[in-house]
């Protein structure tokens, strides 16, 4: 098959190797992004017998050379790495080639703190009326976590009842007050209203206004807070039987507060102000400014880990598992330059696209993951080197409603 690649950011740098190590799916690739000098880095790195690799130049937002370009090649799949804000301009692009297409994160318009994911929906005829398949949100959350839920109501539940996602963002690096994950998502979800699925609709409570504790495997205890995050628009379509879907995350002590002040000088905000006639957003500003996460991944260190704690019956009796990963911040750095959170991501949106290419997941129209058995993608993780375990009867998650003063370190 061959595979265009869009984006050579900071994503890129785990899809690549992996991309490498499924040679004999990907006989060819061409890597393009803005950065045509990393592109060719990679492919002097990558390139082998097995698999040709190619570079080209490529800015989505200029759609006709983009579309040049991609014709000169013709894909079979494009792999989109680019921002989610541009999710919709390579579907289009995608359509007008003939090619499939697969994305890690649900669209997200630009300035915005949703996803809309009913944006990426709206392709399902035009896909299927070439032929064509695309799988959207195909990355750690959403991606695994659906597969996890899938799973459970398949293997473990009759039913699910409540279902908390747990992202307990261990580890440390050499900066104090910032976090491992990407700071404009870290920020994007504790300034929003934390949104849950609760009882059949959609809810929102003031941002960090709940808080949790949680023994986590080999992590210990840790607080918590919930926040929006855009996989409960996806589980929420996929388990509308369950009366409580909810995000928790950690965040450190020194982050928390930089950011509360941050917010009290107005500089969380996504609405543009105008400065000597440039409209810019205070938030577009700050994520410019401040060091980037690819200037902490190699001075990360320690385990982090996402579980999905689960409530539900079988046969009548009241059960509770845990799902979950625990992957090592050094070993991650060692083995592919990149960041714990963007291994997942792209273990997840590389074994999606292996099972594309030989064509368990070839279906005409746009899907999720939830739509296809998860058994096939949950075996390819581990094939990409991605574990997870089971817990029956873990601890309960402990839930208060809290304010950010009251974190621990």
């Amino acid at each position: 098959m061959r595979v265009l690649v869009i984006g050579c950011g900071k994503l890129a740098r785990a899809v690549i190797p992996l991309l490498a190590q499924n040679s004999s799916c990907f006989r060819e690739v061409c890597l393009s992004g803005r950065s045509k000098e990393k592109c060719d880095e990679y492919k002097r790195r990558y390139s082998s017998d097995k698999q040709k690799i190619m570079t080209a130049y490529a800015d989505i937002r200029n759609k006709e050379k983009t579309l040049l370009m991609a014709k000169i090649y013709h894909p079979d799949l494009v792999i989109n790495l680019a921002p989610s804000s541009l999710n919709l301009q390579v579907m289009d692009l995608c359509l007008e080639m003939g090619a499939n297409y697969i994305d890690a994160s649900l669209y997200m318009p630009k300035g915005s703190s949703v996803c809309d994911i009913n944006a990426e929906y709206a392709y399902d005829q035009k896909f299927a009326s070439k032929g064509l398949t695309a799988i959207i949100g195909c990355g750690f959350n959403p991606g695994v976590i659906d597969a996890f839920a899938q799973y459970a109501a398949i293997k473990l539940l009759d039913d699910i009842q409540t279902i908390d996602i747990l992202d307990m963002n261990a580890g440390t690096n050499a900066h104090p007050y910032l976090m491992n994950t990407p700071m404009m998502t870290s920020l994007r979800e504790i300034s929003s209203e934390s949104r849950m699925w609760s009882n059949g609709r959609i809810t929102s409570v003031p941002p960090m206004s709940v808080k949790a504790k949680y023994s986590f495997p080999e992590i210990g205890k840790r607080n918590l807070f919930m926040v929006d995050h855009e996989v409960i628009d996806a589980l929420s379509g996929e388990v509308p039987e369950a009366t409580s879907i909810r995000y928790f995350s950690a965040f450190k002590r020194p982050f928390l507060s930089m950011v509360k002040i941050l917010k009290e000088v107005g500089m969380t905000s996504t609405v543009p102000v105008d400065i000597d006639g440039q409209q810019i957003a205070p938030l577009d500003f700050l994520y410019e400014v401040m060091p980037q996460q690819e200037d902490l991944v190699a001075t990360a260190r320690g385990k982090t880990g996402v579980g999905m704690l689960l409530h539900g019956s079988k046969d009548g009796v009241g059960k509770q598992y845990l799902m979950y990963t625990l992957v090592d911040h050094q070993e991650c750095f060692e083995k592919f330059g990149a960041s714990v959170t963007d291994f997942m991501g792209a273990a997840a949106l590389v074994s999606g696209a292996v099972l594309l290419t030989i064509g368990l997941w070839r279906k005409e129209g746009v899907h999720m993951i939830s739509e296809f058995d998860p058994l096939p993608f949950l075996k390819e993780l581990q094939n990409q080197g991605f574990s997870y375990k089971l817990q029956e009867s873990p601890s309960e998650l402990e839930v208060t409603t809290a304010s950010v003063e009251d974190e621990d370190d």
